[in-house]
């Protein structure tokens, strides 16, 4: 028994010893060189692009661990270091020694803090350098004048309590930007949403905290101002012109169908339900007394509030399109109709989101064959989705054509009793399919009745004639992100996409500088390169891609090949 004591208060000393050094050791503050304390810089708006170059001297360690830097702007007097109106993470992973933002990004921030143009600016240049736990912090004032031009956003977006996107900034939701007829902004922005009585709301350029905020009273906007209290609760279109600074509130009571198509004819008014984020919907039936009949939307039975369709702008199979506030027509430069009626019961979606105002109608199968619906999953979110049902037992014919609307949209290969895509291929919730033997869908009906797709997405479909079934498969796509040198990849960060018919996916989130990332549906889809352009081509199998060199919220989209071998991708920060 003291042996066994003796021996664990040798290992116990033994421990001490090897642990104690860990924060026995010091870390010097790196010695600021370029600018001069109190410099003043002048930001030159003819180069936008100029580089500012920040740098300094290292930070060391009396034990050679590794320094990583960050450097901070805030104005002067400041220590909120965690609250920067700039934040950069140097090259090579905050390991080098200076940092050249733009004249352009430097002035953003400013602007962003709600600065004036054209005035200047107090500040700290603040460097941070961290290695392990330990921490020292340099600082120099620095005198910076914005460009004389005021900045004006290309986009805004709208949240807070009073609002369907709630409080947190990067959930808020994205305003229409109107054009002019030339093509260039107005600057005038508007969202169809519901705001709730009590609750208040902002605006800001990005669905971002690192973007301007915009509050204000009574019509009138204020950059970095107090919340808007939000009015009685129900619909309302929100317009903002940022030439002026003002918003203005138009409350919808009803956005509904007029026209001979429906019921009541020009003099009636057939409503829609309001479904949420600036979409309405309903399901209507469908007339046509005479040929040509048609409808269009009217807002609280207004004459002067009516949507009509874009001349140009119709589906294929004409059941939707772009929609045009006729108000509006003429300063956009666009041409207008009435929208052309159809027969039956018909799901009616209005669309009045931020990607453009559009309609669609769906008609509803009441009696016959049911439909047969691919792409239904209990893990929709999964990563490689697949499934089957029972076909029709028929011999296998010699041709097999996908079609929707009595036009192909496939042609399946055949190989003995199999039937096959090969590639993926784009399929629509909104349409129906059929599977026959002829191209023009007079022969044999592989499927009884039609074939819906339960959510717009790429699909790979066979037919095997041995077994009676229909396989269809399609992949979810995620960015993935990771620090190679930190938690590795076990630690990764997964970002599901959101398909966007057609081959595209999206998805915003933040990211950080020297990350490795890679498109992936694992582990069947690997989309990587070793170039380092914020956009370009992947390849399946490709290597990381490392090309994040600033932290921030980026939106990454790529959009693949049918058979995913390629991939172009895109991250824009936002």
């Amino acid at each position: 028994m003291p042996a066994l004591i003796m021996l664990m208060m040798v290992w116990s000393c033994d421990e001490k010893e090897n642990l104690d050094p860990v924060g026995n050791w010091d870390l010097s503050a790196p010695s600021l060189s370029s600018p001069a304390d109190n410099a003043a810089l002048i930001l030159n708006e003819s180069e936008p692009s100029a580089a500012v170059h920040f740098e300094w001297e290292p930070a060391t360690t009396t034990n050679r661990f590794g320094v990583a830097y960050t450097f901070v702007l805030v104005p002067e007097g400041s220590d909120d270091y965690d609250n920067p109106l700039l934040s950069i993470t140097p090259g090579n992973a905050g390991r080098e020694l200076f940092v050249s933002p733009t004249a352009e990004e430097i002035d953003y921030a400013l602007w962003v803090a709600c600065y004036p143009a054209g005035s200047s600016v107090d500040l700290q240049w603040v460097v941070i350098a961290k290695a392990i736990e330990k921490e020292t912090i340099a600082s120099k004032n620095v005198t910076v004048t914005r460009f004389e031009t005021e900045y004006v956003p290309s986009t805004l977006y709208l949240y807070g309590s009073g609002t369907e996107s709630g409080e947190d900034a990067t959930n808020a939701m994205a305003m229409r930007a109107l054009t002019a007829a030339d093509g260039n902004p107005t600057y005038v922005f508007d969202v169809y949403t519901t705001l709730t009585s009590g609750g208040t709301y902002y605006f800001r350029n990005e669905a971002t905290t690192q973007s301007r905020l915009y509050g204000g009273a009574e019509g009138v906007l204020e950059g970095c101002g107090p919340a808007i209290t939000a009015p009685e609760t129900g619909q309302y279109r929100v317009t903002v012109d940022l030439t002026d600074n003002t918003y203005e509130l138009f409350k919808v009571e009803k956005w509904s169908l007029v026209g001979d198509a429906v019921e009541g004819g020009w003099g009636g008014d057939v409503p829609l339900t309001y479904k949420g984020n600036g979409v309405w919907e309903s399901q209507i039936e469908f007339y046509q007394p005479y040929d040509g009949a048609g409808f269009i939307f009217r807002a609280n039975g207004d004459w002067g509030y009516l949507l009509k369709r874009i001349i140009g702008s119709a589906t294929a199979n004409n059941k939707g399109g772009e929609l045009v506030m006729e108000s509006e027509a003429g300063a956009a430069g666009v041409l207008f109709e009435d929208i052309p009626g159809t027969l039956g019961l018909h799901t009616v979606t209005l669309d009045l989101s931020a990607d453009g105002y559009t309609y669609s109608l769906v008609e509803v199968e009441q009696e016959g064959p049911v439909q047969t619906v691919i792409g239904q999953s209990n893990n929709p979110d999964g990563d490689a989705v697949a499934g089957s049902f029972d076909i029709a037992e028929v011999s296998a014919p010699n041709q097999l054509y996908l079609l929707s609307d009595g036009a192909v949209v496939a042609e399946l290969t055949k190989d003995g009793e199999v039937f096959g895509s090969g590639i993926y291929i784009a399929l629509e919730a909104s349409k129906s399919y059929i599977l026959n033997s002829a191209s023009d869908g007079s022969g044999d009906a592989i499927v009884q009745g039609s074939i819906t797709v339960s959510r717009d997405q790429a699909y790979r479909v066979s037919v095997d004639f041995s077994t009676g079934k229909l396989i269809w498969k399609y992949y979810n796509m995620k960015l993935f992100h990771w620090d190679e040198v930190g938690g590795g990849w076990d630690a990764r960060q997964e970002l599901l996409m959101t398909y966007i018919h057609p081959y595209k996916y999206e998805v915003t989130g933040t990211l950080s500088a020297g990350y490795h990332s890679k498109f992936n549906s694992p582990w069947d889809v690997q989309f990587g390169t070793d170039a380092t352009a914020l956009s370009g081509t992947m390849t399946n199998g490709g290597p990381n891609y490392a090309g994040i060199i600033q932290n921030g919220a980026y939106k990454a989209t790529i959009v693949v090949s049918d058979d995913y071998g390629t991939a172009q991708y895109t991250f824009v920060k936002q």
